[in-house]
């Protein structure tokens, strides 16, 4: 069983890249780190944002490791219209979703893995992108001895 927050992200890094529609990846690239020099799309980027601990008893914690998942379609570069961008992001977004509502568990590596919120947008900076971004929550068991 996954018990460090390295080992976590790896799982749901895995995870990501696995997703398949049809034979294509869903994602052209998955980044663990933040990034922001997107050529593959649409990205995913996986990265940490906290936890917290509970002492279960006196040889366990509970952690739960929080992060975001952001997905990236940019629609002028990669010549997708609009419309073809909203699909594609569309069909990532029920993607995560879907693979984390199957694999509760992570193949049996954390206690339970959620999406606790996600929303989208886009945003016209230097081009027009389409995102989403995933709050998901993985609770594991460590053993304090």
């Amino acid at each position: 069983m996954a018990q460090t927050l390295a080992e976590v992200i790896l799982l749901i890094e895995t995870k990501l890249k696995a997703l398949h529609n049809g034979t294509a990846p869903i994602f052209g690239d998955v980044f663990k780190y933040a990034q922001g020099d997107f050529h593959n799309y649409p990205v995913a980027v996986i990265t940490e944002a906290g936890g917290k601990g509970q002492v279960i008893d006196s040889h366990r914690n509970q952690r739960t490791y929080n992060f975001t998942i952001k997905l990236y379609q940019e629609q002028s570069r990669a010549g997708k219209t609009k419309q073809e961008a909203s699909v594609i992001m569309r069909e990532a977004a029920d993607a995560i979703l879907t693979a984390f509502d199957q694999d509760k568990d992570l193949g049996g590596e954390v206690d339970i893995v959620r999406v606790v919120e996600f929303d989208t947008d886009f945003r016209v900076t230097a081009g027009t992108f389409n995102f989403a971004n995933f709050k998901v929550d993985a609770v594991v068991l460590v053993h304090s001895y």
